[in-house]
């Protein structure tokens, strides 16, 4: 037999009803919504080097993860729980009573890398713009909205909300955990008999759907599964536009068409937008120049990235320890968030990106197609 308790991950509530649960159905097993990396970091500080968070492209990753458990941490000092409080008091209570506890979620890093894989770009956008505003949302309207989420009605009227917004997302954070998720206490319920699963409340629908339809479940391979890069518009510009750059320029060359008012050009293109976003994120003047320095060569090699230069140096000026990383992971206000020198190198990192990336957009019509022009007398 299987029950699911559905939690709000912020609610007092849910919590003092997870212990109620527990005690009155005394389980054998009991499965809670969490992997052993979110488990881990619920539980231990995160002393990691922020440069850890910069390099191998983990930047965009690493930003998305703090933004979202920011997000949840303001919500959870509003109203007094820390998030996710429920699932360790159901670990708590059932070592205490001696069932077995289970942790059945996919983990988060997979479950990131599908949804950055499968998203389309106008969906990153959209999620980027939606993150960037709940920032500044006051506590008065934080209340109010969880006060909403608790009335079932609207939290199917959410979900549904956002498989339509963004229907990759949705698909690989809802449903795909739920076949995830379902798959592991059928197994549970196999081995041990009476398990109770501690979830959000969102999850327990499709839970209960794919425990009714196991067949319905997909293989756990694919589940786990990271896909590689698709070869869209977007990857196949990243490698195509520094090769058409390269071959114009040498084509140049041979044919005596100057080109030293391009090179100058492609080097203004990409370093004034990158200096400026720099400064923007509020970065310091050695950053945002080593970031400006570097993107006219970035740019031609989809491999580096010129944030990459603007966030080792930043990390360097500001001499951020890990004790700050840890600290950016405990914040639970905006203007908190944003004091943060770690956070502020991973922005940073993020926006040199975004300037150089814009520095690239820019060349097509004023370097690339003029040149064309020139050497082909179009």
């Amino acid at each position: 037999m299987i029950v699911i308790v559905g939690t709000a991950h912020i609610s007092q509530e849910s919590v003092e009803e997870v212990v109620r649960k527990i005690e009155e159905l005394n389980p054998s097993a009991v499965a809670v919504e969490l992997d052993e990396f979110r488990l881990r970091g619920m539980r231990e500080q995160q002393h990691v080097p922020v440069v850890d968070l910069i390099k191998k492209n983990n930047s965009t990753v690493a930003l998305l993860n703090i933004l979202l458990a920011f997000l949840q941490r303001r919500l959870g000092a509003e109203v007094g729980v820390k998030p996710g409080r429920e699932m360790l008091v159901a670990i708590e209570v059932a070592r205490r009573r001696g069932a077995q506890v289970a942790l059945i979620d996919r983990d988060i890093r997979i479950t990131m890398r599908r949804a950055l894989a499968k998203m389309s770009i106008r969906e990153k956008l959209n999620i980027a713009r939606e993150l960037l505003s709940s920032l500044f949302i006051s506590g008065d309207e934080i209340k109010r909205e969880i006060g909403e989420v608790k009335k079932q009605e609207n939290l199917l009227n959410i979900i549904a909300s956002m498989r339509e917004f963004s229907p990759n997302m949705y698909t690989v954070l809802v449903k795909e955990r739920d076949a995830y998720m379902a798959a592991k206490l059928l197994e549970l319920e196999r081995r041990y008999g009476n398990v109770l699963a501690v979830v959000g409340a969102g999850h327990r629908p499709g839970i209960e759907h794919f425990l009714a339809h196991p067949e319905e479940i997909p293989p756990m391979e694919e589940l786990e599964h990271v896909p590689k890069r698709r070869l869209t518009l977007t990857n196949l510009l990243k490698f195509a536009l520094p090769s058409l750059v390269l071959a114009l320029f040498g084509l140049a060359l041979l044919r005596g068409v100057p080109i030293q008012g391009s090179v100058a050009l492609w080097l203004a293109n990409h370093m004034v937008p990158t200096f400026i976003a720099v400064l923007l994120a509020r970065g310091s003047l050695a950053a945002a120049a080593a970031g400006a320095l570097a993107s006219p060569l970035t740019s031609l090699n989809p491999l580096i990235a010129a944030g990459w230069f603007a966030g080792f140096v930043e990390a360097k000026v500001k001499r951020v320890t890990v004790g700050e990383v840890s600290e950016m992971f405990r914040a639970t206000s905006t203007g908190e968030l944003f004091r943060n020198r770690a956070f502020r190198v991973l922005l940073v990192t993020a926006l040199a990106n975004v300037g150089s990336m814009l520095g690239t957009a820019i060349s097509f019509p004023t370097i690339i197609l003029p040149l064309y022009q020139r050497i082909f007398g179009v």
